[in-house]
């Protein structure tokens, strides 16, 4: 998939966190369904900091965010912080 293939219009998740307290993304899911996480290292998928807002608002937040838009389906890109590179590698999703 290529950069300018993405919709900027995509409903992706992320925080309040990253939205609204300026924390900064450090885990991102790529889902086997297409659907992007966005998550900051506070946050552990927790139902009620969960937003959901356009791939376009949540890159905004961080310039870097966009180095990850070529990663795969069923891929995970973490760092321990902004001023890290990425690490990106392939997972599972567990069965619910």
């Amino acid at each position: 998939m290529q950069t300018n293939d993405i919709d900027m219009k995509m409903v992706v998740f992320t925080t309040k966190n990253v939205m609204k307290n300026g924390l900064p993304v450090v885990r991102v899911y790529h889902g086997s369904d297409g659907y992007w996480q966005f998550f900051d290292a506070v946050s552990r998928n927790a139902g009620e900091n969960v937003m959901l807002v356009s791939m376009e608002q949540v890159l905004k937040t961080d310039s870097t965010l966009k180095e990850l838009l070529n990663m795969d389906a069923s891929h995970f890109a973490s760092r321990t912080d902004k001023n890290q590179n990425w690490t990106i590698e392939e997972y599972t999703e567990e069965e619910e």
